[in-house]
């Protein structure tokens, strides 16, 4: 077995036992390239981005792909146009192992704390050096994916002392991440170690303040609390009773008051010792924290989760298809692909003929898709959602997903489908008397009018899309909204406007631990090609577009970073820019890289 080592120093293993790498750092950024991009890559592309001084590029690329056969101990492998890797079976590459496989099958093989490429530069190459950057942004994201799995496993196993071990390193990772601190926490509170969970949030409370400025929210220090004690005089009605109640007010929108009253059915669950009431209990509780607006994502992982082990523990995971399909929404917000998919997969496996549920199953992996710019794979899944819910009469579902369809064709700049599908969104939630999703839809439909040149138009129904989410206390919806204001400032000419608007976008998202990171990402977008359009001071805005676009795999926002730098005279990322581009199935991206390619030859 060959174990092609990328992060940290570059190593080339046969059977643990190291050996000769290739002759030149141009080869390990060859592969580390080749094996991240996940997809066959033109010759000529390769040479753009690695050789763009050579006298003869291709043959310099032959050479180092002659090389790459020759450690791999691979003769048929890196060949072709485009080139593919091609690898056999017993050669393994930690970097796409960590992209793709679960944490337990990485989390003890490689080294999670290192970068990409340790000590190796590419300055003469400066399309590479930007992509490696955005790379090892991604590197310690995913990283961070498998310790903070391997923590919530152990965690909801019962081996706390472990998941505090994984936290731990977590923490470390990714220093300014609240919810991995109070993963922390609440792992210290479960091995029995109350005093240092308690330590801990007084440490990272006063590490927030020092550094950020800003206290963490309640979430951290009630990770530190035990659980409620199981109640005198609990019976099976009681516990029912106050699921009842909890469900009532959540619905009503009233989050405290029903996460207090799921909480006590929890306890009484524990009580009466019914497992199966113990998981429905847990997954009402565990969607409710999830999707409280100002939530907490880590409890209510934690007890879906827990719903989850308990499932499985008595033979009936059916029972927590619901968790599955609840923690796989929490990834997708996160923009966390690869484990989203893996609980989508789990959730789908039970789903048996509940429409419902396999509507918002399909939904969730169609929204992932089109996050990840893989917009043709996520329109069927999209429709399908639409179809099985309309079969089950899930208003809410399907305008989900015909929102999320509608945005798909408007990032696209198909604005015909994308109205067709947005205006039968905003009808089903109004049917539906969904309030609390409603600024969503109308704001797109906003940027459909924004889009067409009916400014009026988009400003009336931006301002209303704003005041909707303001109302419900919904800042993923607020900082959608305030974008899209701000660019209609930007088109009326108050440039001043457009700015304060534009950072309060992103300010909005920011203001919780749970927001959507593809809204963050995408009102940053527009912040920064503003600060270009008016010549504004744009680097740091750039700099932080593409850190959160290549931490979590946006690519169409990688590719609009790049492309925002060549605006801004960065002509030598131009062989970014074309990456990024092809990794996404959007027409429209791809001809604006025409004709800015185009521009830049006159």
């Amino acid at each position: 077995m060959v174990m092609v080592k990328l992060l940290g120093r570059p190593a080339i293993l046969a059977d643990g036992v190291g050996f000769e790498g290739p002759r030149g750092k141009k080869s390990w950024g060859l592969l580390a390239y080749l094996a991240g991009s996940g997809a066959a890559i033109p010759r000529e592309r390769l040479v753009r981005l690695l050789f763009p001084d050579a006298d003869d590029g291709l043959a310099a690329l032959r050479w180092n792909l002659a090389e790459l056969r020759r450690i791999t101990g691979q003769p048929q492998s890196f060949a072709g146009d485009p080139v593919a890797l091609a690898l056999g079976g017993d050669v393994r590459i930690d970097l796409q192992l960590l992209a793709a496989a679960p944490w337990y099958d990485v989390i003890d093989l490689i080294d999670l704390d290192a970068p990409l490429l340790e000590g190796l530069a590419y300055p003469a190459c400066a399309g590479f050096e930007l992509w490696l950057e955005g790379e090892r942004q991604r590197v310690v994201a995913l990283a961070a994916v498998a310790l903070r799995e391997a923590a919530r496993e152990e965690t909801a196993s019962g081996r706390a002392d472990e998941a505090v071990g994984h936290a731990r390193r977590l923490v470390a990772l990714q220093p300014w991440d609240e919810n991995c601190h109070e993963l922390l926490v609440r792992a210290l509170a479960q091995s029995g170690d109350a005093a240092g969970a308690r330590a801990h949030v007084r440490l990272a409370t006063e590490s927030f303040l020092d550094e950020l400025g800003i206290t963490p929210s309640r979430s951290l220090s009630a990770a530190a609390e035990p659980m409620l004690e199981r109640p005198a005089h609990a019976s099976r009605a009681r516990t029912l009773a106050q699921l009842q109640a909890g469900q009532t007010a959540m619905s009503a929108g009233a989050s405290d008051t029903g996460i207090s009253s799921l909480r006590r059915a929890v306890a009484g669950a524990r009580a009466v010792a019914d497992p199966e009431l113990l998981v429905t209990t847990l997954i009402q509780l565990g969607s409710a924290q999830v999707h409280a607006v100002k939530g907490a994502d880590e409890a209510g992982v934690a007890a879906l989760r827990e719903a989850v082990a308990v499932a499985e523990r008595i033979g009936c995971p059916g029972l927590a298809t619901a968790a599955c399909r609840e923690l796989a929404w929490v990834e997708f917000l996160r923009c966390r692909f690869e484990p989203s998919e893996r609980w989508l997969d789990r959730a789908m496996a039970t789903v048996g003929a509940d429409d419902s549920e396999r509507a918002w199953i399909l939904l969730t992996r169609g929204s992932l898709r089109s996050d990840a710019g893989r917009y043709e794979e996520a329109i069927p899944l999209l429709l399908d959602a639409v179809r099985h819910a309309e079969s089950a009469g899930d208003q809410r579902a399907a305008a989900m997903a015909l929102t999320h369809l509608g945005r798909l064709h408007l990032l696209r700049d198909e604005a015909q489908e994308a109205g067709h599908y947005l205006k039968w969104a905003q009808q089903l939630t109004d049917e539906a008397g969904w309030l609390t999703f409603a600024s969503y839809p109308l704001s797109w439909i906003a940027q459909i009018a924004l889009h067409e040149g009916r400014v009026d138009e988009a400003a009336e129904l931006f301002d209303r899309a704003h005041a909707l989410a303001v109302e419900v206390q919904d800042p993923c919806w607020e900082s959608l909204a305030c974008r899209g204001l701000g660019l209609v400032a930007a088109q009326r000419g108050d440039h001043t406007a457009a700015a304060r608007l534009l950072h309060d976008s992103r300010t909005a998202c920011r203001r919780v631990n749970d927001a959507y990171v593809w809204l963050e990402a995408y009102g940053l977008a527009a912040q920064a090609a503003h600060a270009v359009a008016t010549g504004q001071k744009a680097e740091e805005l750039l700099d932080d577009l593409d850190q959160l676009a290549a931490a979590h795999g946006i690519r169409e926002l990688q590719a609009e970073a790049a492309m925002l730098r060549i605006q801004a005279g960065q002509a030598d990322v131009l062989e970014a820019a074309r990456s990024h581009v092809a990794a996404v199935d959007n027409p429209a991206l791809t001809e604006r890289l025409r004709l800015m390619e185009a521009e830049l030859v006159k």
